[in-house]
């Protein structure tokens, strides 16, 4: 009997930080394009990327002309940049600065025939980076970053498939440009009041009851991938929820549960563990948030057409 290969990679944060802030930044042009390019929706839903089969997409954005849509693949570790007047046009990801990566993007976007400007400060970052004449971030591991992108394609079917029990308003499987995670958002009805001094990134994204769970490749300030959830407004006593697997924590500094990636690896199946993590966020988030769980459950047909 042949063994199922693990996909489940070793993702040591140290060993790629250099090209994780590499390709955050890639990412963060493109997705100010499309900040600037769509129409505003409810909690930022216009500006997330999709996972694809090869990497992630910024999905189709209108232009002057039709739509255009930017995907990075990480297969070939190119960008392309695909315009519905039939033209495209692609350029390797390694290799450049990014400046020199910015200044590629929107000399493309030029010759297809599409104006837009973006603000070049990045956010969501600790250190905020003017990416128009950034020349320290240059560093790009192909190996590295294709490794990346097939645990978040492992972990976004865990999510896919978790988020299918639902019967209510909730997120597809995002990737967050900004803070550089993959995420799946279950909403309760209606609008909340947004916490006093909130951001205006906050104040948008926090106006719903909600229930989020995602995976996120660390930080300087924690060091490690890790998968996270957590209940929004947080239900008094919610962070003293029993949590599967047993090595879940909760973060006071955060207002999250964590559950370190190295778990989920080495466990003996990770879908499963991840599951069991997806559930227990769910689940008391609900009870304790006093969402209706009845309500909450979608029952599917028994047969397809």
């Amino acid at each position: 009997m042949t063994q199922k290969k693990n996909n489940w990679h070793p993702l040591p944060y140290n060993d790629w930080k250099k090209t994780l802030d590499t390709i955050h930044l890639f990412s963060q042009i493109i997705g100010k394009i499309r900040l600037a390019l769509m129409p505003m929706q409810v909690e930022w839903a216009q500006i997330p990327f999709r996972l694809t089969s090869r990497g992630m997409t910024s999905d189709r954005m209108p232009v002057n002309f039709g739509s255009l849509d930017i995907t990075f693949d990480f297969i070939t570790h190119d960008l392309f940049l695909h315009a519905s007047n039939g033209r495209s046009i692609s350029f390797p990801l390694s290799g450049k600065s990014v400046s020199g990566f910015y200044s590629e993007v929107f000399e493309a976007l030029k010759e297809l025939g599409i104006e837009t400007e973006i603000n070049p400060m990045s956010v969501e970052m600790k250190v905020p980076v003017k990416m128009d004449t950034d020349e320290e971030h240059k560093t790009y591991d192909e190996i590295a970053v294709r490794r990346w992108w097939e645990v978040l394609i492992l972990a976004g079917n865990v999510f896919n498939k978790f988020r299918s029990r639902f019967s209510g308003k909730m997120s597809p499987v995002n990737m967050w440009w900004g803070s550089f995670d993959l995420s799946i958002t279950f909403f309760s009805i209606g609008q909340i009041n947004t916490q006093p001094g909130m951001d205006l990134l906050n104040r948008v994204a926090m106006d719903t009851g909600q229930i989020t769970i995602g995976f996120w490749p660390g930080s300087d300030d924690f060091p490690e991938p890790a998968f996270f959830g957590y209940t929004y407004p947080k239900p008094e006593g919610y962070e003293k929820s029993l949590m599967n697997p047993n090595e879940a924590f909760w973060s006071d500094e955060k207002g999250e549960f964590f559950l370190k990636y190295e778990i989920v690896r080495n466990s003996p199946d990770p879908e499963k563990t991840l599951t069991e993590f997806c559930k227990s966020i769910f689940e008391s988030g609900v009870e304790l948030s006093g969402w209706d769980k009845e309500a909450c459950e979608y029952k599917p047909p028994l047969e397809k057409p």
